[in-house]
């Protein structure tokens, strides 16, 4: 909805810019645009009938601002000929229509209207026809209130009906389209045909021309459901069935009637007949709702003082009165009477007029009263920031499989499955990681780099089977960013992946044994004892799947990893000392592990060797680093020779490694 600047100023003066409104009213939950010329475009939410117009902008400004707002007194000048039988009307259909009312303005000159009434019209977005019509959309766009106005003369008798349409009834509305009405839909009619569809737009035959002489002035309340159906029956979405279909302010109704009346007879010197129509069915009562003060701020998780939630309450126009010291009772506005139903919408609104900016972000307490968070899940999300921060991304599979995934006897069957192929609880997490894989695969992602912490499920001889949580991974293709590294996942990416995570929990990766296991390719994989596998899915696995790269995966029990954690855990302090680094290239004999050339390097070396790993690999050739150390005084050159020259021996004699020059 556009909203011009100066149009706003005459219902509330404030000194902010354009933008500076626009960025309010954004903040206070009402998205807001400057266009050129100082005319905002405000996207009205649907809950929010009552900004559907100037005035309702400007209520918003007022309770953001804490400006006053204006309120316009009507001042209609009835002419001394009372309506009597000018206009007469009978609503047939109250529940579709509970209020109708009408006002008789004669001797209207229709003609142009003036300059003022066409800018502002234009500026909002409407097209000027003459000062009858103009007036009709010009207090809908400020009040929020479609109104429709009538040639008497076509009018049988003046008699106005407000009913359903006949079976196959037909009518052509102002824009020139041909209608084929249903029972179900409201229209205005005389005696004789119908003069309008209630709520979207009038008929062809009642058009007022500048041959119009007496008009007839309707507003009305009609039901926000039966015009929003109408609506999408005849295709026709037109300014005032916007605003019926979310509901009008039903005060409003009369107020908007009168400015209409006196703007239409003084614009068109015309002469407001004595008296109104004022048809009502089902009176609107008003609502008031109990808002619990200590509530607002557990909700909000903020420390709002009651005084000024009262004042927010009243500059968005709801009376107050204090229940209690901690409750108050919140008489709601008839223009607000569509949205607030509940406390809850109460602490909406307070909410977003003290601002979001001003609540701190805080996380929920997930504890219980008098009980720490388990340490189990404090665990977890640290496991999760680890293999985040390798790389990974986190992803959450189900947990049943179907028997083509898992083909084991031993397993849980559910028994009433939605579908065979989740009629089983998974026994692993990889398995559901292999169908995400294939799922991205067939979406043409290449470069799969997923891990997820779930229950894996066992028959148990208890009533319930046994759960067990477990840490799964599965990566394919290239991790690395750049497309110009072609650098592809293997079995040392993975075991960096696996060191990292030991590293950030505080443990130390034990020693790595090969070994048989399900899934595992012989001969490129790893067991680490009581706690789980990792290495190259096994081709045949692969083929299954139909995943074109290679893959790897891990799968380790958390269980056990976190019992590991929870052990007393040992610091020692940082090395007064500086280190010596001394490196051997050397031809290895097939078959010889790295654990084994760790492990002999550490047992020469004593006491002086701090660490020992690999830097270099190229076929049968490695090279490795060696650290030396000493926690009481500075190494010489001597020393570290010796020693180094001691493990060099022990290395080619033990492991008949040759040494590369």
């Amino acid at each position: 909805m556009r909203v011009p600047i100066d149009w706003l100023k005459e219902l509330i003066i404030f000194r902010s810019s354009p933008g500076q409104v626009a960025e309010m009213l954004t903040m206070g939950g009402l998205e807001a645009i400057v266009l050129p010329d100082d005319v905002l475009e405000v996207d009205v939410l649907p809950n929010r009938a009552d900004c559907w117009s100037v005035r309702g902008i400007a209520r918003e400004v007022s309770a953001l601002t804490k400006f006053k707002s204006k309120n316009s007194k009507v001042k209609i000048k009835e002419s001394f000929k009372r309506l009597g039988g000018a206009v007469k009307v009978e609503v047939r259909d109250k529940d579709l229509c509970p209020r109708y009312m009408a006002r008789v303005i004669e001797n209207v000159k229709v003609a142009e209207s003036p300059e003022w009434l066409k800018k502002r019209l234009e500026q909002a977005g409407l097209r000027p026809v003459n000062n009858v019509v103009d007036v009709t959309n010009y207090l809908l766009h400020e009040l929020g209130q479609p109104m429709h106005a009538f040639d008497a003369a076509l009018i049988k008798e003046q008699f106005i009906i407000v009913r359903r349409a006949n079976p196959g009834e037909k009518v052509v509305t102002l824009d020139g389209k041909e209608h084929k009405l249903e029972p179900d839909m409201l229209v205005i009619a005389d005696q004789e045909k119908a003069i309008a569809v209630a709520g979207i737009m009038g008929c062809a035959n009642t058009e007022v021309s500048a041959a119009t002489k007496s008009v007839i002035l309707e507003s009305a309340y009609f039901n926000p459901v039966s015009i929003h159906k109408t609506s999408k029956l005849v295709k026709t979405r037109s300014e005032s069935s916007l605003r019926f279909e979310h509901g009008v302010d039903w005060d409003a109704v009369a107020e908007a009637l009168d400015r209409g009346a006196a703007l239409v007879a003084e614009l068109g010197r015309g002469e407001v007949l004595r008296g109104k129509v004022d048809e009502i069915g089902k009176e609107q009562k008003p609502k008031t709702v109990e808002l619990r003060c200590d509530r607002v701020n557990q909700v909000l998780g903020a420390a709002i003082p009651q005084g000024d939630m009262i004042s927010i309450l009243k500059r968005l126009c709801f009376s107050v009165k204090k229940a209690d010291s901690r409750k108050l009772k919140v008489g709601i506005p008839s223009f607000r009477a569509m949205d607030i139903e509940r406390e809850i919408d109460l602490v909406e609104e307070i909410a977003r007029i003290w601002g979001y900016q001003r609540i701190e972000a805080t996380l929920p307490g997930a504890a219980f009263p008098g009980r720490e968070p388990a340490r189990e899940d404090n665990f977890h999300g640290r496991v999760r920031e680890i293999l985040a921060g390798c790389g990974l991304c986190e992803v959450q599979s189900y947990s049943m499989l179907g028997p083509k995934e898992i083909t084991a006897d031993n397993v849980i069957r559910i028994g009433n499955p939605l579908t065979v192929e989740e009629s089983i609880m998974r026994t692993d997490i990889v398995t559901g990681l292999l169908k995400t894989a294939v799922y991205n695969q067939n979406r043409q992602v290449e470069n799969i780099l997923i891990f997820e912490i779930g229950r894996t499920f066992a028959p148990s001889p208890e009533k319930l089977p046994a759960e067990k949580w477990a840490l799964g991974g599965l990566l394919t293709g290239s991790p690395f960013m750049s497309a110009l590294d072609k650098g592809e996942v293997d079995y040392y990416y993975v075991k960096g992946i696996i060191e990292n995570l030991y590293r950030g929990l505080g443990l130390e990766l034990p020693p790595l044994a090969g070994g048989a296991a399900r899934l595992l390719q012989p001969g490129k994989g790893a067991v680490i004892a009581g706690v789980g596998v990792f290495g190259a899915l096994h081709p045949d696995v692969r083929r299954k799947y139909e995943l074109s790269k290679p893959v790897f995966f891990f799968e380790l029990d958390l269980e056990a990893l976190y019992k590991l954690t929870a052990a007393e855990k040992k610091c020692r302090p940082l090395p007064k000392f500086p280190a010596v680094s001394r490196d051997i290239s050397m031809f290895l004999p097939a078959g010889l592990t790295n654990q084994a050339i760790v492990e002999l390097v550490e047992r020469v070396g004593g006491d002086l060797v701090e660490a020992v790993y690999p830097f270099d690999k190229y076929n049968e050739s490695a090279a490795y680093r060696i650290v030396y150390r000493s926690g009481e005084r500075t190494l010489t050159e001597n020393e570290v020779n010796a020693r180094h020259q001691e493990i060099v021996a022990a290395l080619t004699s033990k492991l008949a490694v040759k040494l590369r020059t």
